[in-house]
This record gives C-alpha cells, sequence and structure tokens, in this order.
C-alpha cells in the first residue's frame, strides 16, 4: 500500500497554522482599531468604568496572542516554505497594531506621558527641571489647560533620571506638546527594537518568528503605542546594547546600557551580566562615566538631583502592585515599609554580584541578564506598574517562560485597583497574578534540577 507522502502532510498543516495566524492577527488587529471606541459600538459595554472595558480587551487580546504564540513557536522553523511569509506577517501586523492605538488619548490607563511633556517644557525653557515641582511659582508662566492640568504629582519635583530627561527636552524640541506625535516616536523605538531584537534572535541561532512573542504582546503594544511610557526607548536601548554584546562589541554595549539605565535606572542591575574577569574594571568605568556625563547639565539643582526617588522608596501610599513585598507585610505587620525596601535593593545588588563574579559565554549573558530581570519583578521595592514588566518581554522570545508568559498578561488587572472603593487593590487580583507566577516558577526550578533541560530550538 501506498505510505502518505509526509511532505505533502507538512506542507497543508503550515498553510493550516499559516492561515490561523493570519486569522488571529485580523481580528486583534480590529480589536485595536476599535479600541475605547467599543463603547458607542456596543451598548451593553456603557455601564463599565473604561479601564473595565480596557482588561476585557486586554484579556481576549491575550487570548488570541498566546494561541498565537504556540503555533509559531511549536509548529514553524526554517524548513517551512511558509517561514519567511509568516515573518513578514507577524511584523506587519505588529505595526499595524500599534498604528491603531498612537492616535488614542492615553489618560484612561496612565498619566505619566504628560509630565514627560512637561519636563521637556520645562527644560526648552531653560529651567532645571530638578529644582521646581510642577506647582511652584517660578512655573507659573508655563501653565496652559492641555498639559498641566493632567500632570501628576504636580507639588512633587520629576521622578525621571538625567538621561529620561535629555530625550524629553529632544522629544519637545521636535513635536512640542502634540501628544499623538510623542507617542508614535515612542512607537518608532518600539518598531526599531522588533528589528534589533530579530537580530538578536538570529545572531544566537533562534527562529527569527519567535519575535511574534514581544511583536504581539498586548502589555507592549498598550503600554507603549497605547500610554506612551518610557519603556519603548528604555527597551529599545537595552536590546541594543544586547545585540552590540552579541556581536563584540562590548564597550558600546555598555554605553547603551547606561543609557537604558539613565532613562529608567532597573536596567543598571544588568550590567552585572555583561562583565567577565578582566572586563570588570573598564566596563564598570565606563558605565559610571557614561552616567555622570548624562547628569552634567542638571548638576545645578545640587541636593535636589534624585528628584522624587526618596519618596517614591519611602512611602507606602507609592505601593502598588508588589507581589513579594506585599505578602511579606501582611505576614509580619510590623515590618518597615522603608526598610523592607532597602532589604530588597541589597538583595538584588547581592545577586547582581554573584553574577558578577561569575565567568560567563555568550548565551550565559541573556541567560543571566533575564534571570535579574525576573528577580527584579520580584524583588520590585517600591511599585510594579504594569508597564515595568515590559521589560522582561524582550528575554521571553528566547526564554519563552510560562509562568512570565502568563504574568505579562494578568499583571493589567492591577488597573482595577482604581475602580475599587477607596481604591485599595483586591486580594484576588494579586491572588490572580502572582499565584500562577511564584507556582510556574517553582515548578520550573524543581523540574529544571530533576530532569536535565535543554535549549529551546
Amino acid at each position: 500500500m501506498e505510505q502518505p507522502d509526509h511532505r505533502i502532510k507538512k506542507s497543508f498543516d503550515s498553510r493550516a497554522v499559516f492561515a490561523a495566524i493570519v486569522g488571529l492577527a485580523s481580528v486583534s488587529a480590529a480589536i485595536y482599531g476599535i479600541n475605547f471606541k467599543i463603547f458607542d459600538l456596543v451598548p451593553v459595554f456603557s455601564g463599565l468604568f473604561r479601564i473595565q472595558l480596557y482588561v476585557i480587551m486586554f484579556l481576549f487580546l491575550s487570548v488570541l496572542y498566546f494561541i498565537a504564540v504556540f503555533l509559531v513557536i511549536k509548529f514553524m522553523d526554517r524548513s517551512d516554505p511558509l517561514w519567511k511569509l509568516t515573518g513578514i506577517i507577524i511584523f506587519f501586523f505588529a505595526i499595524i497594531f500599534r498604528l491603531c492605538l498612537v492616535p488614542s488619548d492615553p489618560s484612561v490607563l496612565s498619566r505619566d506621558m504628560y509630565r514627560y511633556i512637561w519636563d521637556g517644557r520645562v527644560q526648552q525653557d531653560g529651567i532645571n527641571p530638578y529644582r521646581y515641582p510642577p506647582q511652584a511659582d517660578e512655573l507659573e508662566h508655563l501653565r496652559e489647560n492641555q498639559i498641566y492640568p493632567k500632570i501628576n504629582r504636580k507639588d512633587y519635583p520629576t521622578l525621571y533620571p538625567a538621561g529620561a530627561q535629555i530625550f524629553f527636552r529632544l522629544f519637545y524640541a521636535l513635536v512640542g506638546s502634540n501628544v499623538t506625535a510623542y507617542k508614535g516616536i515612542m512607537v518608532f523605538f518600539d518598531i526599531v527594537t522588533l528589528l534589533v531584537l530579530t537580530a538578536l534572535l538570529r545572531a544566537y541561532d533562534f527562529n527569527a518568528s519567535r519575535i511574534i512573542v514581544y511583536a504581539w504582546n498586548p502589555l507592549v503594544i498598550f503600554e507603549i503605542a497605547y500610554s506612551g511610557h518610557l519603556e519603548g526607548l528604555t527597551v529599545f536601548l537595552m536590546v541594543t546594547a544586547l545585540y552590540l554584546y552579541t556581536i563584540h562589541q562590548k564597550t558600546p554595549a555598555t554605553m547603551m546600557l547606561a543609557l537604558s539605565a539613565a532613562v529608567k535606572l532597573y536596567p543598571a542591575l544588568l550590567l552585572a551580566a555583561f562583565l567577565n574577569r578582566g572586563t570588570r574594571i573598564k566596563g564598570i568605568t565606563t558605565f559610571s562615566a557614561t552616567i555622570i556625563f548624562l547628569y552634567l547639565p542638571f548638576w545645578g539643582a545640587g541636593g535636589k538631583i534624585s528628584g522624587f526617588l526618596p519618596v517614591y522608596l519611602k512611602n507606602p501610599y507609592e505601593s502598588f502592585n508588589l507581589g513579594l513585598k506585599n505578602l511579606l507585610m501582611c505576614l509580619i505587620p510590623s515590618l518597615d515599609y522603608y526598610l523592607l525596601s532597602l532589604v530588597f535593593i541589597i538583595a538584588l545588588a547581592g545577586a547582581g554580584l554573584l553574577i558578577l563574579l561569575k565567568e560567563k559565554k555568550d548565551l550565559d549573558v541573556m541567560r543571566y541578564a533575564f534571570i535579574l530581570v525576573g528577580l527584579l519583578m520580584i524583588l520590585m521595592p517600591a511599585s510594579l506598574h504594569p508597564w515595568y514588566v515590559v521589560l522582561i518581554v524582550p528575554f521571553l522570545a528566547i526564554y519563552p517562560s510560562p509562568a512570565w508568559l502568563i504574568f505579562t498578561c494578568t499583571v493589567a488587572l492591577s488597573y482595577l485597583k482604581y475602580t475599587s472603593p477607596q481604591g485599595i487593590m483586591p486580594a484576588w487580583i494579586l491572588l490572580i497574578e502572582y499565584l500562577p507566577l511564584f507556582s510556574l516558577l517553582a515548578a520550573g526550578w524543581i523540574l529544571k534540577y530533576r530532569f536535565k533541560g535543554s535549549r529551546f530550538k
């Protein structure tokens, strides 16, 4: 009896998978395109808060995302005739998803972007942004009705480091107070991140179609394209640093990582993964010199140069969506909030030191950087806003951890705090977020030491 041609069967399967991916992308694009306008199209949603509607949309998009990621990672490889076309489709729709959200008003989820624009305006006027809070009399002449009323914490100086401030000034010089154009700049950096991450995957000999893990992740898309968060720039600089290190441009990689850390402080922890014996002193010197150079224009602020950061670490009111820290505070109510923040910072520094002292091969750098970012998410000392979690998503294209992939979706539930009575985070939200994360991480750790794992191919 004639045996079936397995090549024909494989071709049929790949066509079915490809068709499914295109279908998932089309439905997702429709949802991103309609976004919050669904209030006007579906009357049943009219009684919801906009944040509640967002969570519904987000969770539905997450289901489509998980199906698409599973299909690509499970069934697509370089031998597939539709492999290249699949990559083009992934990239094309990634851009479409983002462009759909750029014109939308970002204030439903976050108003951070208005502070970015304000800090740029203050600098454009020749004033050091660390010197005065927005409500200070010295800044009265800069206030207007578009940006100033939407700024958070008007009575506090800026939180953002020097690298971010330099970019704020550049962006303000380019687009002024145009919110849509500002978001467009962030999306531009995010799209370039897709290109750099694709090159990074190829450098490590991974299937480039894994870019879907970052490209179609709803958290990445909403937090950058809708809310305009700085992670669009921070992650671009971080991924570029990782790529430069991979192609053995270690000094430029260290400088790029320093620039990323000067935009949002937390990538500084990854320096420990970049340095080996013989490069530690040079690397630390290069990193430190870059940071100091970026802070020079703001040195006139003196002791105010730390901005709002000390208050951010000390004030329990600023605590948002913390898992391990909340658990410890509940178990031991007498724990001092600020002291625990310092303990977490010391623990992160200790983990960084251990990794710094290890000798690392090329792929070890990615692995240790991934471990450090994961520890940062768990030991975050002050707040874990959803957009902070964007930092870990590029690593999931190489290490598609179910625990972290699920967390990038469940973390959006934390927005529901703003719809709860007195703005208190419901315990069930923290359970849904952190129970799967900690359980799956623990299970993965046990399995890793019980059975020898292998690198994903």
